[in-house]
């Protein structure tokens, strides 16, 4: 509940003060597009609400739900508190940057954005595997993450038979939303093609591509660090897959800032291979 009041609030805010909401302008005029992103969602809530849904049904419910007040309790308000404070935090500390600079090109490395690239999905995901929910016979079911929050009751010898299953079953739920984030809807839209459309206008890609190199793309993590851990360690223990990795030499279709010069801009274009690094390669390049 407190999720969703915090981000309708914040969505609210912000049509109210751009005075408009241009997240289906390329989707409103095309009907079936419209319809099937509506479905989407449709699957989406029913999927990450299945282990509320599951443990607030009459199956579970039927037997004594344990008490408040274990460790696994704590952990989940702690974690949970981490979540929802790093994913408010981060949405406001953007807005405000973007408010304030007149050059929107410019890189957001403030606050939580000094110490991961996308602070708002980690909280995300901190949030759906730490939900506080209140079960129908009053008990509040607190736990480190919403997979135990499902399994608590068959964990601790309350729940037995299918209610059992069908509690561990509802790691779906949060897994959905970690994979739409990772690699659907989230990382994969913003990462590779946002350098690309940087590094092809030129629009402060050296700033960028050594934001890249320091900063982790999901995990908060000290940038003085990770800006020295071997690529091995990025790619595989931070979540920076291959798949999110800006390539010049291999992804851009154009030069560095060649086509933000056919746009009539004053920048122009490479003609050697001196800017043809990206995040550890220009890093390892300079060094």
């Amino acid at each position: 509940m407190v999720w969703g009041l915090r981000l309708s609030g914040f969505l609210l805010f912000r049509i109210i003060k751009t005075g408009k909401d241009d997240r289906f302008d390329d989707k409103r005029d095309k009907f079936f597009p419209f319809l099937g992103f509506w479905i989407f969602q449709m699957i989406w809530v029913w999927t990450v609400s299945l282990p509320v849904t599951v443990l607030n049904s009459p199956n579970v419910t039927q037997y004594p739900q344990p008490a408040f007040g274990t460790g696994r309790d704590i952990a989940g308000v702690v974690l949970y508190s981490i979540g929802l404070i790093m994913e408010s935090v981060s949405d406001v500390q953007k807005y405000r940057f973007r408010s304030r600079v007149n050059d929107k090109g410019t890189v957001c490395d403030k606050g939580f954005f000094n110490w991961s690239r996308h602070p708002n999905y980690f909280g995300e995901i901190l949030i759906h595997f730490c939900k506080n929910q209140i079960n129908s016979q009053g008990y509040t079911l607190i736990s480190q993450a919403i997979f135990m929050i499902a399994v608590s009751p068959a964990a601790n010898g309350y729940v037995h038979g299918q209610a059992y299953k069908a509690l561990y079953a509802t790691i779906l739920g949060p897994f959905f939303l970690t994979i739409l984030l990772m690699f659907v809807s989230g990382l994969t839209l913003q990462e590779r093609p946002g350098a690309k459309k940087r590094y092809e206008k030129n629009n402060h890609w050296e700033e960028y591509a050594r934001y890249l190199n320091r900063t982790s793309i999901l995990i908060p993590f000290p940038p003085q660090i990770y800006e020295k851990l071997p690529t091995i360690m990025k790619r595989t223990i931070f979540l920076e897959f291959p798949i999110y990795v800006f390539d010049p030499a291999k992804h851009a279709d154009t030069g560095k800032g060649q086509a933000a010069a056919e746009e009539g801009s004053n920048h122009k274009p490479s003609t050697g291979t001196e800017n043809r690094q990206s995040g550890d390669q220009l890093m390892s390049s300079g060094s």
